[in-house]
């Protein structure tokens, strides 16, 4: 009985540290947009149009392409280069492009407006 419960609450176990402290530099560093490392974003996250599943340990969605740059900046230093950023956008893929065990970076809330094509 005791290994079914484990099982069950498995997901609910804490974020790993190093992408808590990773999180945390990415508000202080002006993050704009919004992070979510709670439960139920995490779970929206985990499954796309595929027939996979992973949890992320948070979500972000990105504001503006300023967000993004602060983004990619704070996982290229030596305390974070082990922190997992995955892209997403509708989350339309059927291979499971979209998921992971790290950070995915949902642009589809905010950066959702083309506003040029330059061929």
């Amino acid at each position: 009985m005791i290994a079914s419960l484990d099982s069950r609450t498995a997901p609910l176990k804490r974020l790993s540290t190093h992408y808590v402290r990773f999180l945390d530099a990415l508000r202080a560093r002006g993050f704009e947009g919004e992070i979510a490392p709670d439960y139920a974003n995490r779970t929206v996250l985990a499954t796309d149009n595929s027939i996979y599943q992973r949890l992320p340990q948070a979500a972000v969605f990105p504001k503006h392409a300023e967000d993004l740059e602060r983004l990619a900046k704070l996982a290229a230093e030596l305390p974070h280069r082990d922190v997992v950023l995955t892209p997403r956008g509708g989350g339309t893929g059927t291979n499971g492009q979209s998921l992971t065990d790290g950070i995915v970076v949902d642009v589809s809330r905010h950066m959702n407006q083309i506003l040029e094509i330059d061929v």
